[in-house]
C-alpha cells in the first residue's frame, strides 16, 4: 500500500493529468455534446419535464436510470441543464480517473503504471469523447470501473460495506445499460460466492435487494408489456446480423411458407413508420406509450406496440440463423471488425467533436487500437448486399488489437486462475478483480458481436478501461520480470568470470 502522503501526491497528479486534458481538448474545440435527447433511447423532453415518474414507470425501451438523470436535470435546471450534465459526467470522469489509478497500482504493484494508466485513460479521445456525450455508454463505463474497484475492496478487506456497494453498483449498472443483464449480475455474484465461500452469506445477504430491485423492474416490464428484461428492442438489433444480411427475394418464401412472419420483410430503416402504426394494442391514454411521435419529431422508441413488433423480429431472426447459418457467420465477421475498431470512431458523435480530436487520434488509434486514424466504408447489410439502396458502417480493424485481447486476457484467465484461494488478502482480491474484468470482458464480447452488427465499436467502450489497466498490469509484470532474470543472471556471470 501507498503512504498516504505518497498517494495524496499521487491523487493531485492524477487530479491535474485530467484537469489537462479537460483544458486540451476545451481548446482544440470539444464542447459537451447534448443531442442525443432527440435520440430513440430518450423519454420526450416534456414529459422528462412534466410528467418524469410516469413516463418513467411505463418506460420499456431501455433501462430508467439515464432518463430519470436527464428529468432530474430538465426539473431542476431547465434551460441550463446542460452544466447539470456536464458537472455529473466531468464529476464521474475525475473519479473514474482515481479509481483507474487505485486499480493499476493494486494489480500491477507499481505507481509509476498507475499514473501513466490515468494520463493514458483520461487523454484518450475515447474517453474524451463519450464523456462529452450524452448518452448510456459513459455512465455504464464508469460504474463498471466503480464497481471493479469496489470488488477490490471487498475482497481484500471483507468489509460489509464494500460487499454493499459493489452489489449496488451492479443494479446500477443494470438499470442503466440493458447490455448488464440480471442474469450477469446474478451470475457475478453467485461466482463470488463461490469463491470467497467463507464469507458466502455476507455476499448474498448484500446481494438480495439489489437483484430484487433488478428482478422487480423487469417483472414489471413483464406484467406490463410482456418481456422479463430491461430493454424491449433486442429483436431490432438482431435482425441486422441476420434477417438483413438475406435477400428479400429467399425471405419471401419462408414469409408465404409461414415460417417467417410478415415482419421479416418490413425494413426497419425504409418503413419506421410501420412499427408504430401496425395497431397492435389500442390507445393507453399515457403519452409515453401512445405518442408515435416526439415532440422533436423523432419516432417514440416507447410506443405500446413496440414490445410486440419486437417479438416477431426476434423469432423471425432465431428463425433466419437457423436458416442461413453460413450468411450469420459473414455477419459475425462484420460485426467483430467493426467491433475492434477505434472505439472513438462513432457516427453519432457530432462532427465538430470529431474533428477537435483528430490530433489526438494520431496518437492514440495506434496505441489503444493498432489503427491508423482512418476509416473505410463498409456495405451495411439490407436484405443482402445488393439493392438500389445502400447503408455503410465506418470499419477500421486494428489486428495488433486482436492480438493485444488474446494476450492481455489470456494473462488476465493465467493469474486469476493461480490466485484465487490464495490466504493473502491482496493476493486474492487482485485474482479476483482480474478475473471479474476478463469473465466481463468475454461476456460483452460474445453479446456486443453477436445480436448486433451497425455500432459494436462503441459498445466495446465499457470494457475498454479495464482493458487498460489490465494491459498495464500485464507490461509491468513482464518488465519486471525481465529485469529480475537479468539481475540474477549478472552475478552468476561475474562469479562464473571469478572462477576462470
Amino acid at each position: 500500500m501507498i503512504p498516504s502522503q505518497g498517494l495524496q501526491r499521487d491523487l493531485a497528479i492524477v487530479t491535474g493529468l485530467f484537469a489537462a486534458s479537460t483544458l486540451l481538448y476545451a481548446l482544440l474545440g470539444v464542447r459537451f455534446d447534448p443531442s442525443q435527447l432527440a435520440s430513440m433511447q430518450f423519454i420526450d423532453e416534456p414529459l422528462l419535464a412534466n410528467r418524469l415518474l410516469e413516463s418513467l414507470w411505463y418506460y420499456h425501451a431501455t433501462p430508467p436510470l439515464l432518463n430519470l438523470l436527464t428529468g432530474i436535470g430538465l426539473k431542476l435546471f431547465g434551460a441550463h441543464a446542460n452544466w447539470f450534465f456536464i458537472a455529473c459526467f466531468h464529476a464521474l470522469a475525475l473519479l473514474v480517473a482515481f479509481c483507474i489509478y487505485a486499480l493499476t497500482e493494486r494489480l500491477s504493484g507499481s505507481r509509476i503504471a498507475a499514473l501513466i494508466t490515468a494520463g493514458v485513460v483520461v487523454f484518450s479521445p475515447s474517453f474524451v469523447l463519450y464523456q462529452n456525450w450524452l448518452q448510456y455508454e459513459f455512465p455504464a463505463s464508469s460504474l463498471l470501473v466503480l464497481s471493479t474497484f469496489a470488488l477490490y475492496q471487498f475482497v481484500r478487506t471483507k468489509s460489509t460495506k464494500w460487499c454493499a456497494t459493489f452489489c449496488a453498483l451492479l443494479a446500477v449498472l443494470a438499470l442503466t445499460r440493458s447490455l448488464f443483464h440480471l442474469a450477469w449480475v446474478i451470475l457475478v455474484v453467485a461466482l463470488l460466492a463461490v469463491i470467497v465461500r467463507e464469507r458466502r452469506w455476507q455476499i448474498l445477504m448484500a446481494a438480495a435487494l439489489p437483484v430484487l430491485v433488478i428482478a422487480s423492474w423487469y417483472g414489471k416490464n413483464y406484467f406490463l408489456f410482456g418481456r422479463f428484461a430491461a430493454s424491449s428492442w433486442m429483436g431490432l438489433g438482431l435482425s441486422n446480423i441476420s434477417t438483413l444480411m438475406v435477400p428479400k427475394q429467399e425471405l419471401i418464401p419462408l414469409v408465404e411458407q409461414g415460417k417467417l412472419t410478415t415482419w421479416a420483410v418490413i425494413s426497419r430503416y425504409e418503413h419506421m413508420d410501420v412499427l408504430f402504426l401496425s395497431r397492435q394494442t389500442p390507445p393507453t391514454g399515457i403519452p409515453v406509450l401512445d405518442a408515435v411521435r416526439k415532440s422533436n419529431g423523432e419516432f417514440n422508441f416507447n410506443h405500446r406496440d413496440l414490445p410486440i413488433v419486437d417479438r416477431y423480429y426476434t423469432a423471425d431472426a432465431i428463425e433466419v440463423i437457423r436458416t442461413f447459418p453460413a450468411l450469420y457467420v459473414i455477419g459475425l465477421i462484420i460485426s467483430n471488425r467493426i467491433y475492434f475498431s477505434p472505439t472513438n470512431m462513432n457516427m453519432f458523435f457530432s462532427d465538430a467533436n470529431r474533428q477537435a480530436v483528430r490530433p489526438m487520434e494520431w496518437i492514440f488509434n495506434p496505441l489503444l487500437a493498432g489503427a491508423r486514424p482512418t476509416a473505410r466504408l463498409v456495405q451495411q447489410p439490407h436484405y443482402g448486399f445488393e439493392g438500389p439502396r445502400r447503408y455503410t458502417v465506418e470499419v477500421n480493424t486494428g489486428v495488433p488489437l486482436i492480438v493485444a485481447w488474446c494476450l492481455v486476457f489470456g494473462f488476465g484467465y493465467m493469474r486469476a486462475r493461480r490466485n484465487l484461494r490464495a490466504a493473502d488478502p491482496d493476493a486474492q482480491a487482485r485474482a479476483v478483480v482480474t478475473g471479474f474484468i476478463v469473465m466481463t470482458a468475454a461476456y460483452l464480447y460474445v453479446l456486443s458481436t453477436a445480436i448486433e452488427l451497425a455500432e459494436n465499436s462503441r459498445y466495446r467502450f465499457e470494457i475498454e478501461p479495464l482493458f487498460i489497466v489490465l494491459a498495464a498490469t500485464a507490461i509491468t509484470v513482464l518488465v519486471r520480470s525481465v529485469r529480475e532474470r537479468l539481475a540474477t543472471r549478472r552475478p552468476a556471470a561475474a562469479k562464473l568470470g571469478e572462477t576462470s
